[in-house]
């Protein structure tokens, strides 16, 4: 656990700080924020787009040095990130810190499944899921002191000391599955990976700059039909190959499929909340940034304390009742957001966001420790990939779900004869109606996911008592 600790914290850390200061990088290169926006869309494309790849990997090479050498290369594209000399050296450096935190994130859930039996999974689970929350909640103050003391390269230079941390615990307490060398070791799946990372690039690139290019554009259009080719090329090809990247028959098991696309659904929502609430406390409300700030801190404080909780319990208790229960509270507070007129008080905004940040910690622990116990044992690291990879892209699409149904539903109000302020009160209490109905949708589908026996047929019996 102390291995992977500064893995899952280093990432989100640097997402959280480096959003704060992209006017300073703007100003600093002379670029428009059109432009600069792809300092962080660069890093998200190309670690969401390797996902899977590096996840097989994992079950195919050695998991320990595909952390340790992920965690180098995110640590060294922090380094030339921050010294950067120009914009392209920057964007640059951004796709480097890419490529080693895709290889972080695909094997640190099955480091952490083979690590801990079955019965300790969900809490060691949560417990890594702690770091990755803590890093998203001190990210925008440590972001707001770095830019306060020194100039926008230490957002990014502040992680490489915690990376060089990170891969001296790594190489010390690490450790790889005591499982016997094979001749007959299947061949990595090359055209698999090269079709499904195309497809999952186009698709992103749809998702994160659809709106910016306009959805009836060319380039938009190409991308779209392009992803769908590919992912079309992509399920044919995984079907008849010798040794696929992802084994579809994985899928056949109803309590993974169910989970991944919790997962995906259940992140929609959370990254609407992400992106609505800051632009309904300041914009919609008038609240400055302080007071903001203030406001945010219960979601992330309420994950940090319910992800380890509900991991330990679903030890005990199964995924089923703890998922679907944690995504019927995110939808709760979602409505009740929705419904509280344009003067509410700070006593009035509190409780929706405790119960969202609660609802979303007794969600995730258990919800991963479900996919990763589902899986096979030659398939370990193929799940921790697909479950990173169903995790940002459920990121992508709550983003651009919130921009397109606030962009839809802001003239409408508009034409009510409502002044902008209230229109754009209104269409933000819109957008929080959408996730509210998508994290129903993510209770719908962790109520239909198979119980312990749907596991696996080579799952032992600890193994399947764990993850009902």
């Amino acid at each position: 656990m102390i291995g992977v600790s500064l893995g899952a914290f280093c990432p989100p850390l640097g997402v959280s700080t480096i959003s704060i200061g992209l006017p300073a990088i703007a100003s600093s290169f002379h670029q428009p924020v059109t432009s600069t926006e792809w300092v962080i869309v660069t890093y998200t494309l190309v670690i969401t787009a390797l996902l899977m790849t590096f996840g097989r990997l994992g079950d195919l090479v050695s998991t320990k040095r595909l952390y340790v050498i992920g965690f180098g290369v995110f640590t060294l594209g922090a380094l030339t990130s921050g010294l950067s000399p120009g914009f392209g050296w920057l964007i640059a450096s951004r796709a480097v810190q890419g490529l080693g935190g895709a290889m972080m994130f695909s094997v640190a859930a099955a480091i952490v499944t083979r690590a801990f039996p079955p019965s300790e999974r969900g809490l060691a689970l949560g417990i890594n899921a702690v770091f990755i929350y803590a890093g998203l909640t001190v990210g925008p103050l440590v972001g707001a002191f770095v830019l306060l003391t020194s100039s926008w390269r230490g957002l990014f230079l502040v992680s490489v000391p915690l990376g060089i941390a990170g891969v001296l615990l790594a190489l010390l307490f690490l450790r790889d599955p005591d499982v016997p060398l094979r001749r007959d070791r299947p061949q990595f799946d090359l055209v698999g990976a090269l079709l499904g990372s195309l497809a999952l690039l186009c698709l992103l690139l749809v998702l994160s700059q659809g709106p910016t290019w306009g959805l009836q554009s060319p380039a938009t259009i190409a991308l779209m039909i392009a992803s769908l080719a590919l992912a079309f090329g992509f399920q044919r090809w995984e079907r008849r190959a010798p040794a696929p990247m992802v084994d579809l028959s994985m899928f056949a098991d109803r309590l993974f499929s169910a989970a991944l696309a919790s997962s995906v659904l259940a992140y929609l929502a959370i990254f609407m909340l992400n992106l609505l609430v800051p632009f309904y406390l300041i914009h919609g409300l008038g609240f400055d940034y302080l007071h903001a700030g203030i406001l945010l801190t219960p979601v992330p404080i309420a994950m940090v304390i319910f992800a380890p909780i509900s991991g330990w319990l679903s030890d005990r208790i199964g995924s089923r009742l703890l998922t679907a229960g944690g995504m019927l509270m995110v939808a709760t507070s979602f409505y009740w957001l929705s419904r509280l007129g344009i003067h509410p008080s700070y006593l009035d905004l509190v409780p929706p966001l405790l119960i969202n940040g609660v609802g979303t910690g007794l969600f995730t622990s258990p919800n991963n420790s479900a996919v990763m116990g589902a899986a096979r044992a030659g398939r370990v690291g193929t799940a921790a990939g697909l479950l990173a990879t169903s995790r940002s892209l459920g990121m992508a699409l709550g983003t651009a779900t919130a921009a397109a149904v606030t962009a839809l539903r802001l003239p409408v109000h508009l034409a009510d004869h409502l002044t902008p302020a209230v229109a754009a009160l209104a269409s933000y209490q819109d957008g929080f109606l959408v996730a509210g109905i998508v994290a129903l949708l993510a209770a719908m589908t962790s109520m239909v996911r198979g119980s312990a026996r749907s596991v696996a047929s080579g799952a032992r019996p600890a193994e399947q008592q764990a993850i009902g």
